[in-house]
Parts: C-alpha cells; sequence; structure tokens
C-alpha cells in the first residue's frame, strides 16, 4: 500500500514539473524577426574558388522599435558558426532606403570562402539550382534576441569536386 502510494504521489509531482515546464516555455520571450538580404544571392558553388572574396549581409527590421543600431555586432551569427569577417569591428550601420522606406540597417561582411564551405554542406547531395535558407543570429544591446533567414541560390555542378569542403 505504502508503495502504491509513492507511486501515485510521484506521479502527480513529475505531472506538475512537466505542465510547469510547458507553461514557462509557452511565455518565454520570442526573438525578434529580422529581415536578411545577401550580396551576391545567387553563388556557382562549381566556379573557382578566387572568384568570390566577400558576401556582404544586410539585417533590418520592418517595424517596431528597433533598428539596425541597436544589434550587438559582437553576437551576430550565420549557422550558429560564422561572424563578420575581421570581427564585430568591421560591421556598420547605414541609413538606406530600403522595402519603399529609409530605415536603419546593419551590415557586414562575410569570406565568400566560407560561405561556400556552408552551402556545400547543404546541398552537397543535390545537384542543379538549389535556394538555400541560412539563418542569421544574434541580440541587440539589451539582450533581446533576434532570428532571420536570408536565402541564396546555389547552383551546384552536377560533378562533385573531388575534395568538397568537409562537413561543419
Amino acid at each position: 500500500m505504502r508503495t502504491k502510494r509513492l507511486l501515485i504521489i510521484s506521479t502527480i509531482g513529475l505531472a506538475l514539473l512537466l505542465i510547469g515546464s510547458f507553461a514557462l516555455l509557452a511565455t518565454a520571450p520570442q526573438p525578434l524577426t529580422v529581415n536578411v538580404k545577401f550580396d551576391p544571392d545567387t553563388i556557382d558553388l562549381g566556379a573557382p574558388g578566387s572568384v568570390l572574396k566577400e558576401v556582404l549581409i544586410t539585417l533590418w527590421f520592418s517595424q517596431g522599435k528597433y533598428d539596425g543600431r541597436d544589434i550587438d555586432p559582437k553576437t551576430v551569427l550565420i549557422e550558429g558558426a560564422l561572424g563578420p569577417k575581421g570581427g564585430w569591428k568591421a560591421t556598420w550601420t547605414e541609413h538606406i532606403k530600403i522595402d519603399k522606406a529609409v530605415r536603419w540597417v546593419f551590415r557586414f561582411k562575410v569570406s565568400g570562402g566560407a560561405i561556400r564551405d556552408i552551402l556545400w554542406t547543404k546541398v552537397i547531395h543535390m545537384g542543379g539550382t538549389v535556394n538555400v535558407a541560412l539563418t542569421v543570429t544574434g541580440n541587440l544591446y539589451d539582450a533581446t534576441a533576434f532570428t532571420g533567414i536570408g536565402y541564396i541560390t546555389a547552383i551546384v555542378p552536377t560533378v562533385v569536386p573531388e575534395n568538397p569542403p568537409p562537413p561543419i
């Protein structure tokens, strides 16, 4: 009888713990959504490696109280691994016309070779032209998280090179 009571109490305790955890997750703040643009937005993976030196990334918020000047450059990553070429000090903000409005955008460059490597890990088993989603994450200076997805069209050669980059 004592074992049965202990089992019931343990089961109820576990159920309450799980319900509390899900309630906490449901109320956790969601990251802000940032728009992402890659330039160039089409990369030929069959072209010689020296062709693509850098890729320019532009981030902006469509609406709300935040803009590109609020982004903490020390936290920005592409696919959780690739940061700005030259480090966070090589990032900048600009006031430009985008989406028919003048906005403050956050900009940085990344190594073209590093972007090629990330694309290869995502499309090595494919051929032809593939639209590849790349996720950019980071935080604002007030520690608010943001995330955004940008797309690069990868032209994948039908014959894979002898030594493609290793998976990340």
